[in-house]
């Protein structure tokens, strides 16, 4: 299994937190970064994504059916996130598109077995894949990719 963790794009401040839009430069960010996953994930991929409108957002611009989690939201758990992702079992490749701290806290466990706080900027993707050896379970972190590293159109 694939799991790639995608922070939502840069988005606007304001109050309710849930209803921060993407601002201009978000919409740019998701929209490469969106070109960059599209041309290699699989056809079958699932798309998680939290209810808060900027990650919304960023997920659309996949545009894929995307299947919103209320697990996913601001205030989401590591394994709220893994359970959801069905990590490591499902067979699907899988894109969370999320929020910090959550995904760093992901992305830490993933890499290191342990609790910590990585930091996943604005609309960056983290590329996992699991592996096996000796009966374990194991995580092997693919790509990172940041949106202003990617082509501008």
């Amino acid at each position: 299994m694939d799991i790639i963790l995608w922070r939502h794009a840069e988005a606007a401040d304001g109050y309710p937190d849930a209803e921060r839009e993407l601002t201009g430069k978000g919409h740019t960010q998701a929209k490469r970064m969106a070109a960059w996953l599209n041309a290699r994930l699989p056809d079958d991929a699932l798309i998680l994504a939290s209810p808060a409108r900027r990650a919304q957002q960023t997920a659309a611009a996949l545009e894929r059916e995307i299947v919103t989690r209320a697990e996913l939201d601001t205030s989401a758990e590591v394994q709220h996130v893994l359970k959801v992702a069905r990590w490591p079992q499902s067979v699907r490749t899988t894109v969370v598109v999320g929020h910090q701290p959550t995904l760093g806290q992901v992305a830490s466990m993933l890499l290191m077995r342990t609790a910590g706080d990585l930091s996943i900027r604005k609309g960056m993707a983290w590329w996992f894949t699991a592996r096996s050896r000796g009966g374990q379970r194991y995580a092997v972190l693919r790509a990172v990719m940041a949106p202003d590293m990617l082509r501008k159109d």
